[in-house]
């Protein structure tokens, strides 16, 4: 009864998703896979492709930190803002609005070196919000991983981080 109730009520199927969806996630969690990918992403493909923007997907991407992180490796390291684009993809709606607004809490930093906080983002009473530079660098969008039809007219990607699909 419930399977069909599902498929029949998108705002169900929504409510489903927005309970069972794990938003746990903070800037450069496990800093080594940013490490790798600017090393290889600055090193390697931007010299190979002078002509060609820098295609990321991250996804899922939750409330943002994942595809923020990214491009402030890329930032920090002297990419220009045209040299790359990132969309980032979740089926969370609630996940997506926080990740829009780029404006978080302290759980959201966590680790030993947070300089980044200090280049990145204004400290307010509210919580610390993201720099615009940064901000533009991220393409939010809303789909589900498990669709055929999942992303079918975004193009291809250099880099895919998935980090948080198996959580």
């Amino acid at each position: 009864d419930y399977e069909q109730m599902l498929l029949s009520s998108p705002a169900e199927f929504n409510e489903l998703i927005e309970a069972i969806v794990v938003t746990e996630t903070w800037f450069f969690r496990d800093r080594e896979p940013f490490n790798a990918f600017t090393a290889i992403a600055v090193g390697e493909w931007l010299p190979r492709h002078p002509d060609e923007p820098l295609r990321i997907l991250s996804v899922p991407c939750s409330s943002g930190e994942e595809p923020y992180s990214l491009a402030m490796c890329l930032l920090d390291a002297g990419v220009p803002q045209e040299r790359f684009q990132i969309d980032a993809v979740d089926i969370s709606q609630n996940a997506l609005q926080r990740a829009t607004r780029a404006l978080y809490g302290k759980n959201s930093f966590r680790g030993q070196d947070l300089s980044f906080r200090d280049r990145h983002f204004t400290e307010r009473k509210d919580g610390f919000m993201l720099s615009p530079i940064v901000r533009q660098q991220v393409n939010f969008q809303r789909d589900n991983v498990l669709d055929d039809g999942f992303l079918a007219n975004n193009g291809t990607y250099d880099f895919i981080f998935c980090r948080n699909l198996l959580i």
